[in-house]
């Protein structure tokens, strides 16, 4: 099964739907519908019990993705991330590589 097949038939069965689909959709974002919502609270539940619940050595976070940009500095994510892209030498146009 491709991954086009496997989309399509999660979008028939209602558990995702591409973010914004009727303004022409975004390529990376996906909304989950009731089923999708639903499957993914029963992975989060068991992992959440797993990988923290049961261990004595673990505990929980749930922290912000948004940060002040001093985080980001003293991480070395600003001075150190890349994002290789290539160029395509058809269309002129540039792409990340990992795509």
């Amino acid at each position: 099964m491709n991954m086009d097949v496997l989309v399509s038939l999660c979008k028939r069965r209602g558990f995702v739907f591409q973010s914004s689909e009727i303004y022409g959709g975004t390529g990376s974002c996906w909304d989950y519908g009731p089923l999708g919502v639903e499957l993914k609270n029963n992975i989060k539940r068991v992992w959440w019990r797993d990988f923290v619940q049961t261990r004595a050595d673990m505990v929980g976070i749930d922290a912000s993705i948004l940060m002040h940009p001093t985080v980001w500095k003293a991480s070395g994510h600003l001075d150190h991330f890349t994002d290789p892209m290539v160029d395509c030498r058809e269309c002129r146009r540039r792409f990340r590589a990992d795509h």
